[in-house]
C-alpha cells in the first residue's frame, strides 16, 4: 500500500490539471495500520526491516514530497499507520465516529511520524496519544488542532470535495508556495523564514498568473489560471 500511494502521490504531483488530492478509506476504515501479524511473521523468520527501509531518509513520511495541497478524508479508524497517513496531509476531515490514534507503544513498537507531531498539536497531547496509545474521537482530534472539521459520515466526502473545490479556484502556485513556506518555515528562524518568504513572493511576481490575478480583479472576471 505504501509504493502504491507513493505511485499515486507523484502521478498527482506530476499532472499538471490535478491542484488537490484527496485521501479516503474504502469500507470501514481509513487505515488500520500495518497488519502485526504480518510483522510478526516477519520477525519470527528474521526479516525484521529497519524502520528507515519503509521511510523516505529526509523525513518520516511514506511517500514523496509534494507541494499541491492534500485533503485527508477519515472515515471509520485512522491508527499507528493510518494515523501517519492523515498526518502527511495538510487538512483533514473526520466522520463523526472516526477513532483516531497512535498506537504503537502497545506492541514494543515507535511512531517515528510521532516526532514531528508535537509542532503541530502541542508536545502534552502528542504525549498523550503516543504513552497512553488509547485512540480518541474525532471530535477530541478537532479539540487538539489535528482535524480541521468533523461532519457526518454521510457527508464526509461531501465536505472534502467541497474543500478541494474552494482550494482548486485560488491560484495554483500562490497555494503551492504557501503551502511550501509554512512547512519550510517550522524549522526556520523568523528571520530565516522572511528571507525565504521575500525570495519566493518575487520568483511568485514574475509568473503569468501573478500578472492574471490582477488583471482579473480589474476586468471583474473569473482569473484564468496556467499554473506558470
Amino acid at each position: 500500500m505504501r509504493a502504491d500511494l507513493a505511485e499515486a502521490i507523484t502521478t498527482f504531483d506530476d499532472d499538471p490539471d490535478a491542484r488537490v488530492a484527496i485521501v479516503t478509506g474504502t469500507g470501514r476504515a481509513f487505515c488500520a495500520g500495518r497488519d502485526l501479524k504480518e510483522r510478526a511473521n516477519d520477525n519470527s523468520d528474521g526479516r525484521q526491516a529497519r524502520a528507515a527501509d519503509s521511510m523516505y531518509p529526509d523525513r518520516p513520511y511514506m511517500w514523496p514530497q509534494t507541494w499541491k495541497p492534500i485533503i485527508a478524508a477519515i472515515n471509520g479508524f485512522a491508527l499507528a499507520g493510518g494515523w501517519s497517513i492523515a498526518q502527511m496531509c495538510d487538512l483533514r476531515i473526520a466522520a463523526e465516529d472516526a477513532k483516531l490514534g497512535i498506537t504503537e507503544t502497545k506492541w514494543s513498537l515507535l511512531p517515528p511520524f510521532g516526532t514531528i507531531l508535537p509542532k503541530q498539536i502541542g508536545l502534552a497531547a502528542t504525549l498523550e496519544l503516543c504513552l497512553t496509545a488509547q485512540p480518541i474521537t474525532a471530535q477530541r482530534a478537532y479539540d487538539i488542532g489535528f482535524v480541521n472539521k468533523v461532519v457526518p459520515g454521510d457527508q464526509l466526502m461531501e465536505e472534502a470535495m467541497t474543500m478541494a473545490a474552494q482550494i482548486a479556484e485560488n491560484a495554483p502556485l500562490a497555494v503551492q508556495y504557501f503551502k511550501e513556506l509554512a512547512y519550510r518555515g517550522l524549522n526556520m528562524s523568523t528571520q530565516d523564514v522572511s528571507s525565504l518568504t521575500y525570495h519566493m513572493y518575487d520568483r511568485l511576481l514574475t509568473t503569468e498568473d501573478s500578472k492574471e490575478g490582477p488583471r482579473a480583479f480589474a476586468e471583474k472576471r473569473k482569473p484564468n489560471w496556467q499554473g506558470r
